[in-house]
This record gives structure tokens, sequence and C-alpha cells, in this order.
């Protein structure tokens, strides 16, 4: 359950257009699922134009899940205006982005580094001896791949029929300041318009150092004159999209600023340097999920307690090991009293704040409720009998409803009605007993899928916004391993933070160091591509997917399943989604800069790590490297 959940959150993302391709993933020739028609609003096999699977490629077999299916795929609406609009301006410059500012830059646009393997990159913002910011780009450019970054000069969260690019006609250069570690590096600058964003793709202008004085990279910084006339010929200057630096050969590291579209060749006036410092984290949550092993072993306990000091976990949320047996019309409850009694008063004895957690996906439905709300009344009576240092301090809530079978479908906004009355319910129980109610969410609640459509709204509100207003505090399943750019930890969490921080709310941004499978997203339509997908009948409205590899192995029956083939692929690398191959210092690196851009929001309470059963071991790992 948990690899689809969080791969799940990594496939609604892929809307932000992120170019990081690995090479191709391996793949069983066939896989199957069964899926229930009814649930995506289609009466017949037929109706069928559109289906999007992922392929989960575990250790020692392929799991396929679906994720949309659709009588054709949506269409964009083209707007009824120029697409491209000049940016106000005074005297001579635009300034872009000096990255003194964060993610965003001034015309909403991300950034974002992309590698085809062999070849790696890899794009943050540094800070600098001078005490500046500048985007810092480290790759390396095999020749059987490619790697570089893109900086987008609109913001692509938006829906297509809104989108504002870039009307550079009243400029004559654009200019940037760079500088490499050792001198030498060498990139192609790029440019891309609408059209040849919608293709993820841009046209060369020339090689960076040819706008440079000194004729190439140096180690000194300097500025860079692109004279506007050099644009290929088949790129709007009236829309321009992207600005792309593509390496040409080597590796390197190489920083960039002060990004300009500028009128005559003079050097544009830069922001202020000073950026206020940011407050460090009050908190650092970690789930725990097989508390059970912990009762009644004090080696264990232990061992938990010098773990939370070691790595100053201020937060537990602690799975609670109950049983729930219903007694005719009621539920009886029970779990070891004494036991966690005794791991309550250890971790209090060491500072650690104790959270009760539950949750089930079906725990979303009204009629799981009274199961649900009769284990909260059981946390509560437990409380009202234990001493003050053995009880719970909260009660947290990982219930995560889009895992069940009808959520992506038609039946998607009464599981939200449900899930959300349920808080509500709870939320008077915790309030009446004097405890917080935390609950986890994934960061796309408050997303829109590829397609731009709301992921997750209800009553024209980010179903993010509606928890918020019940709950005392969310985890954002914030699981992505780099902190700047457009897929980073800044950009997915920045909506919520915001928000709680409107509300008077906590936010603690989750990082992930569990174990997970690459996945292939694959998309199915009509037209004959190099796999397909058969859908048959099994009886009444319950359905049976067969993908198949090879598409040339297929035969057609007459009167047999309903066929649609591959029409896109996309690898999703387990690497961007959590830090289990990775290193402990580029996991503080994440923290440190996601802690440097939200340490002005009071909602930020910390980080919370998934989870103690995965980063004990991955620390003791990290020794013997």
């Amino acid at each position: 359950m948990l690899v689809i959940r969080i791969l799940y959150a990594a496939l609604l993302a892929l809307h932000l257009t992120v170019p990081e391709v690995p090479a191709a993933f391996q793949t069983a020739g066939t896989l199957t699922k069964e899926i229930d028609l009814s649930h995506w609003g289609m009466d017949r096999i037929q109706d069928i134009g559109f289906v999007s699977i992922g392929i989960l490629h575990g250790p020692d077999q392929d799991q396929m899940v679906v994720y949309d299916i659709r009588t054709a795929k949506p269409t964009f609406r083209i707007p009824d205006r120029p697409w491209g609009a000049v940016p106000e301006f005074s005297g001579n410059t635009f300034l872009v982005a000096d990255f003194n500012e964060g993610n965003v830059n001034r015309l909403g646009g991300y950034f974002n580094s992309f590698a085809r393997a062999p070849s790696t990159a890899d794009l943050t913002i540094s800070s600098l001896p001078e005490g500046d910011q500048a985007l810092t780009f480290v790759y390396t450019r095999d020749t059987s791949g490619f790697a570089g970054f893109w900086i987008h000069l609109f913001d692509f969260k938006s829906p297509p029929a809104q989108r504002v690019f870039l009307d550079s006609s009243p400029f004559n250069f654009i200019t940037f300041s760079i500088r490499g570690e050792h001198g030498q590096e060498a990139l192609r600058f790029q440019v891309a318009d609408r059209i040849w964003e919608q293709k993820e793709d841009s046209l060369p202008i020339d090689e960076v150092g040819i706008f440079l004085p000194a004729g190439r990279i140096t180690k000194e910084w300097q500025r860079a004159w692109v004279p506007l006339k050099n644009l290929p010929a088949r790129v709007d200057a009236k829309e321009l999209a992207s600005l792309v630096f593509a390496a040409a050969r080597g590796g390197g590291r190489v920083y960039v600023r002060d990004i300009a579209f500028t009128v005559s060749r003079a050097a544009p006036a830069m922001l202020s340097k000073t950026r206020p410092k940011p407050k460090p984290p009050a908190g650092k949550g970690m789930w725990l999920w097989e508390t059970e092993k912990l009762l009644g072993n004090g080696e264990a306990q232990e061992q938990l307690h010098t773990f939370c000091r070691d790595q100053r976990v201020t937060d537990l949320f602690l799975q609670l090991p109950y049983r729930a047996e219903r007694a005719g019309k009621e539920w009886r409850i029970s779990w070891d009293r004494f036991g966690m009694q005794q791991l309550l008063r250890g971790l209090h004895a060491v500072g650690v704040t104790c959270h009760a957690l539950d949750g089930n996906p079906k725990y979303a439905l009204s009629e799981y409720h009274d199961q649900v709300k009769a284990t909260l009344q059981e946390i509560i009576r437990f409380n009202r009998n234990s001493d003050p240092e053995a009880r719970f301090d909260a009660v947290r809530y990982d219930i995560e409803p889009y895992l069940l079978p009808r959520f992506a479908g038609v039946h998607k906004e009464t599981v939200l009605r449900q899930y959300l009355a349920l808080l509500k319910d709870l939320k008077e129980y915790t309030s009446a007993a004097g405890l917080d109610l935390g609950v986890d969410i994934p960061f796309w609640f408050d997303a829109r899928s590829r397609f731009f459509e709301p992921v997750a709204e209800l009553d024209g509100r980010p179903f993010t916004e509606r928890i918020l207003e019940i709950v005392d505090n969310i985890g954002i399943m914030d699981y992505r391993t780099r902190a700047y750019g457009a897929d980073g930890t800044i950009a997915q969490a920045v909506d919520e933070i915001r928000h709680a921080e409107k509300l008077g709310k906590k936010v603690y941004i989750g990082l992930e160091t569990v174990p997970l499978p690459d996945e292939t997203i694959l998309d199915f339509e009509k037209a004959r591509g190099p796999s397909a997908l058969q859908i048959r009948i099994l009886d009444g409205t319950r359905l049976l997917l067969t993908w198949t590899a090879s598409s040339s192995d297929l035969v057609e029956e007459g009167a047999g399943p309903h066929i649609l083939f591959q029409a896109n692929r996309i690898e999703v690398p387990s690497s961007r989604i959590t830090f289990q191959e990775m290193t402990r210092e580029e996991l503080s690196a994440v923290m440190r800069k996601t802690a440097g851009e939200f340490g002005g929001y009071g909602s930020f309470y910390g980080f919370a790590i998934h989870s103690y059963e995965s980063f004990r071991p991955w620390l003791e790992r990290q020794k013997e490297r």
C-alpha cells in the first residue's frame, strides 16, 4: 500500500514536465489488473478511449496499477487572447531572476535539470562567499546521453489557457552572469517558445563562451550578452517560454545568476543581497509503525530512546497496535495498555511528544466511521486512566483515501465528503479532550493533474484547505529528494505552508527513506503503438486489463477484447522520491535548504522522517560507507 501511495503522488506531479530520463527499466512481458468499470462512470468497454497505468518495478515481480480511464484524452482550450505579454519594467532592464528571491522568478517560472543516463545533472541554489545566491548546475555529459537545465519564463503550474509567455519585443539582449568551478566548462545556450516548450524541446543559439568577454567560461564571474537578433528563425520572440543551458561536453560545476532582458548593453541593477535569517525548525517528527514490537521490550525501547536523542526527534507518530471487534452495534477496542504506558513514560522521559497514530484508506468511508470514533474514544479513556507521563499528547491519522479503488473515478467527491465529515467529528472529540489532531496528506491534494484538472477539490476549493480548517496540524508527504526546482520539496509544499500560516496551523514536511521501486507510466489510446492494453469483460461491470509489452505479438480477435495501444511512456525513478540510495549529507542539504525557504513562516514546524523502521538502518549503513 505504501508503494502505491508514494508513486501515485509521483504520477500526479508529472504534469510539471520534469524531463529527467533514466535508462529504460526492464518490464515483464504481460501484466493483469481487475477493475470495476462503474467506478469510472462508463457502461461499455467500447466507450474506453484512454487509459493510463503505472508499472511498479518490484525486486521480484512487476505490478500494474490503474490511474485513469476515460472516453478520450482531454484537450486544452485555446485562449482568445495573445499568448505573450511584455513584462512591466522601467528604464533599461527587466530582471527575471537573481536567485536571492528563491525558487520562483519574477515571471512565476521555476527551474529544473534534465538528463538522460549515463549523463547526470543536478540543479540547486547555493549561497556564495560574497553573500549572493546563485543557481548551481553540477553535471556530467556522456556522448550517449544529455544533461542540462531550463528556466521557465511563465508559470507552468497554471492551466494552458491561462499561461502568459514573455514578449521580448522591447528588448535587444538576454544577459546573465556565469562562472565555472574550474573554468573551461562548456554549455550551449538554447531557447524555446510556446510551441517548442510544448514539445519539451528547444533550439540552440550558440555555446555560452561565444557571448563572454574571455570567449569561454572561466573561474571568474563574467557577464554574457546574447543579442535577441540571434534567436533562431523558428522561435517566436513574442512567446518566449524557456531559457535552456545544455552541457556540450565533459562535466563540471557552473554558477549562474542575474538573468535579465535589457534594451541596451548596460548591466542591470541587482536586488539587495540581504536575506532575512530563517528561524530553525521547532521540532522533528518521525513515523513509527511497528509499535507492538516495542511493548515489553526494554532493550528495543532503549535503542529507540537513544535514537531519538541522537537524531533530535521531538515528535513520534506511534501506530496504535489495537484490535477492533464488533459487539452488537458497538465496537470493542483493545490493546496492551500497561505496555503502552511504559513505552510512553520512557519516551516522555527523553523529551519526545507522543502522537497516537491510526489510519486505513477505508476509514474515509462512512461505514467505517463508527470504528474510528470508537478507537479515538478509547484513546481518550486510556489517557484519563493513566498518569500524565503515560498519556498520549496528540492524535494523528494517516488515512489516504486516494488508495480506494473508487477514488480516481466518478466517486471521488463522495469519498472526499465522507472523509471530511469524519475529520469534523474527530475534531470535536479531540478538542474536548485537550488533544491536538493531526493528519498526513500528500502534497498533491491541492494540485492539478497533468491535464490541469483539480486532483482533489471540494466545492471549488483545494481539499488541503478544507482539511487545514479542521485539524491542528498536517504532515505533508513531500516525498522528493531535491529542495529547489519545479519538482522539489519547496515547490510542492509552499501553498500548504502559506495557507496554514493564515490559519495559525502547524506543518511537518515529510521526507522518505523507505526503499521504493522505479515506475513506468504508460498511456494508451486507439492509435497503434509499441505495447498494447487488452480489456475483457469478466462479469457485469468487472473488467480484466492485460498489458502486453509488444503489440507486434498481439493477435487481434474478431469479437475479442477491446484493445488500446501505447501512446506515451514516462519513467519515474525512485531516486526522485526516496533518500534510500542517497547519503546523509544529501538528506541534510535538502532539509537545510527547505528550512531556509520556509523558516520565515510560523506554520513551518519542522520535518518528519518516514520512518523509524527504515531511517535507523539507513543511518547505520551510512556509517559503513
